[in-house]
């Protein structure tokens, strides 16, 4: 399953009149008009700083800088930063920016944008741990994410990218308003000491409207960990997160849209395989979680993830979690629990429908939790598709799930699980 590279999709959205498309190459120049392939512009950021609602910034192969999307669009025309049909250009976060693709600035308000098909990678191989143990957050060589938005966002899509090696997350979007999908996250997060994940979300609410506003939907997402003490926690050094998906402090926040999670596939991470934190409202259906908390197996003085979870929440509410297949690691316990051997402290929760299987205590928490064996095609080999005689296929609940699954097919039966 690693190995697998989205197909890229493009959207089309309803454009002015005069929008305009500029086009992108490495071997493009910044005082061409950019308005043809065979006249484009060398820089994203240069055709960013030209773009009006509605435009498309389509970028050829090629490797880039990193960019700041500095300008908004508006309902029903989208500014769309895409990769040019049948092309794979790279965005590379360096060490003189911290964000690979930052979608606004702190101060204004950022909506309507589609950053699209993109290889969005960072320097997290070239970070040793001594240097990331003496950074502080400030730094931009040991923190960064790859594609990041600030709460001021929303009407925010990311869609098809590839996200990797960034060495603080991979997918970070605090705004409302936000779809993403289809996306590969892995190796991210391992040296910030603000302890990002895999993908992370939170919501600031732009309208108050209680309706499904955050989708995360349809990516995979694996080995994305945290490997130095969360800035807060030093005395004792704690590892706090670098979880596959998190949806983190939206209590604070105030939001009050709804938040689904579904069709993830999320393995392998040191953190849990999804995440809430002190956070609302939220549905997570139809997913698949595989061997997460590494981070439990963390040699001293750091102290991670003993608690476990594949999927966990921690100080939350209004929460239904069905459909799901949870195969754990059989040394860690299968349900977060809080020091003192607490439970998962949610209040408000619907969960049924999971498949629990090869954590310690692993036991029906729902009366239609199956304890059992999801029979994977191949899991040593990253394939969660299931087998004939599974026991997730057709023994879900229609109450919530997925209409299509992870390859974009529409169901026959309601599985449990993302396939």
């Amino acid at each position: 399953m690693k190995r697998i590279i989205p197909a890229l999709a493009f959207i089309l959205s309803s454009q002015p009149a005069l929008a305009a498309t500029y086009y992108v190459s490495a071997t493009g120049k910044d005082s061409n008009n950019g308005t043809t392939t065979t006249t484009p512009f060398l820089t994203i950021q240069h055709a960013a700083n030209l773009t009006k609602p509605g435009d498309i910034v389509s970028v050829m192969n090629g490797t880039f800088g990193p960019f700041i999307i500095p300008n908004p669009g508006t309902a029903g025309h989208y500014i769309t930063y895409q990769a040019l049909p049948g092309q794979h250009p790279t965005v590379r976060k360096n060490t003189t920016a911290l964000n690979g693709i930052q979608i606004g600035i702190h101060t204004v308000q950022m909506s309507y944008v589609i950053v699209n098909g993109f290889i969005v990678t960072g320097n997290a191989q070239s970070v040793t741990l001594a240097q990331a143990t003496a950074a502080d957050a400030t730094n931009f060589t040991t923190n960064g994410t790859c594609i990041d938005g600030y709460a001021l966002s929303d009407h925010i899509i990311i869609r098809n990218n590839i996200v990797s090696y960034c060495p603080g997350g991979g997918i970070n979007e605090q705004g409302d308003y936000v779809t993403i999908h289809h996306n590969v996250v892995h190796h991210n997060a391992f040296w910030s000491s603000s302890d990002f994940s895999g993908i992370s979300v939170s919501g600031h609410n732009s309208d108050t409207r209680t309706g499904v506003k955050i989708v995360i939907d349809d990516n995979l997402v694996y080995n994305n960990q945290n490997y130095v003490c969360n800035r807060t926690e030093t005395n004792p050094c704690r590892v706090t997160d670098g979880n596959g998906i998190i949806i983190d402090n939206n209590i604070t926040t105030g939001y009050t849209g709804r938040i689904q999670v579904f069709n993830n596939i999320s393995h392998d991470n040191g953190g849990k395989g999804i995440s809430s934190f002190h956070s609302h409202h939220v549905d997570i259906f139809n997913n698949t979680t595989y061997m997460n908390d590494a981070s439990a197996a963390l040699a001293p003085p750091l102290q991670a993830h003993t608690s476990g979870g594949e999927i966990a929440m921690f100080m939350c509410d209004d929460f239904k979690v069905e459909n799901n297949i949870q195969y754990g690691s059989a040394d860690v316990p299968m349900m977060y629990s809080v020091a003192g051997g607490g439970t998962i402290n949610t209040t408000n929760l619907v969960w049924d429908y999971n498949i629990l299987f090869n954590s310690k205590g692993a036991k029906p928490i729902g009366s239609h939790d199956l304890v059992a064996d999801p029979r994977f095609v191949n899991r040593l080999g990253d394939n969660f598709h299931l087998q004939t005689g599974s026991p997730a296929i057709g023994t879900g609940t229609n109450k919530l799930f997925a209409k299509t699954n992870f390859d974009g097919k529409t169901v026959s039966s309601v599985n449990r699980g993302a396939f």
